[in-house]
C-alpha cells in the first residue's frame, strides 16, 4: 500500500466520513474558494491538503455544498478573496468526531464487571447493549461480562430504562488488587485492551516525529491511534507506557 492510500485510510478511519474530513482540514489551514464552478471548489480543497486529491472533484463540490447548507462552514472575504472559515456548529461537529485526550481521569479505585442474559427473543436489544458497552470503553472479558474501570452505574441504569429491560444486567466490582482467575488486574487490562501493540504503535509516531518532518499525516497517525486507545486509569497503566509522552509530541504538531 502506497503512502497515500495508507494516509487516506488513517484519516477516514479517524474522521469518519467525507464531511468531518473536510470540516477538519477547513480548521487546520483553511481553503480559498476563489476559483468558480466543481472544479475550482475541488481545485481550493487541494491546495488546503494534497491527500484529497485522489477524490472526485464533483463529489468534493457536493459535500462542500452540504457544509454550507448545514451552516457548518462559511465563507469570510478577507483581501477581496473569499476564504471557507469553520463555524461554531461545525467546531462542535468537529470537537464530537475527534478523538481527544483526557489529561485527567477520574477512577475511584474499582474495576467493573457488566453481566447481562438477555433471552434470544430479544436479540436486537442484547446487540445494542454490546454496541453501546463498546461505546462506554468497555471490553470484552468473555461471553456475557464486559469489564470496564470507569464506574457504568448511570449509564447503564439509563440504557436500561431505554430500552425497558430491567433485570437483565448486573453491574458488579472488584478491587485493583484482585484478579480474574490467576491473572491480576493490569496483566488482565494489557491482554484485554491490546496495551502492548498500542504502545508500540505511540513509539513508532515518536520516532516518526523525532524525525522533524512537520508531515500533518502525523497528525492523522496519532489521532488513529488516540482513537483505539481506551485512556485508562494513569494508575493502572503498564510500565514504560508511551501515551503521555506521544502526546506532548503530538501537541507540537499544532
Amino acid at each position: 500500500m502506497g503512502k497515500k492510500s495508507l494516509v487516506k485510510d488513517i484519516t477516514y478511519g479517524v474522521c469518519g466520513s467525507l464531511v468531518d474530513l473536510l470540516i477538519w482540514q477547513i480548521a487546520l489551514v483553511g481553503a480559498s474558494v476563489g476559483k468558480a464552478g466543481p472544479r475550482g471548489v475541488h481545485q481550493a480543497f487541494i491546495e488546503a491538503d494534497g491527500f484529497l486529491e485522489t477524490v472526485n472533484h464533483r463529489t468534493l463540490a457536493s459535500v462542500w455544498h452540504q457544509l454550507s447548507r448545514q451552516q457548518l462552514i462559511t465563507n469570510k472575504k478577507r483581501n477581496n478573496l473569499y476564504n471557507l472559515e469553520i463555524t461554531k456548529l461545525g467546531r462542535e461537529r468537529l470537537s464530537n468526531t475527534l478523538p481527544s485526550y483526557e489529561k485527567k481521569r477520574f477512577w475511584d479505585g474499582k474495576i467493573y464487571l457488566v453481566t447481562y442474559d438477555i433471552p434470544e427473543k430479544f436479540r436486537k436489544k442484547r446487540d445494542k447493549l454490546r454496541y453501546f458497552l463498546k461505546k462506554i470503553g468497555a471490553v470484552l472479558l468473555q461471553e456475557s461480562i464486559w469489564l470496564t474501570p470507569y464506574n457504568p452505574r448511570e449509564l447503564i441504569n439509563e440504557f436500561i430504562q431505554e430500552q425497558n429491560i430491567s433485570g437483565t444486567i448486573i453491574v458488579s466490582h472488584i478491587g485493583p488488587d484482585g484478579g480474574i482467575g490467576e491473572t491480576n488486574i493490569q496483566d488482565l487490562l494489557v491482554r484485554l485492551f491490546s496495551l502492548d501493540k498500542l504502545n508500540e504503535r505511540y513509539q513508532n509516531f515518536i520516532i516518526d516525529t523525532k524525525k522533524g518532518i512537520m508531515d500533518r499525516s502525523l497528525i492523522f497517525h496519532y489521532l488513529s491511534i488516540l482513537k483505539d486507545d481506551p485512556q485508562l486509569p494513569f494508575k493502572l497503566l503498564p510500565k514504560g507506557w508511551l501515551g503521555d509522552k506521544a502526546y506532548l509530541f503530538y501537541e507540537k504538531l499544532n
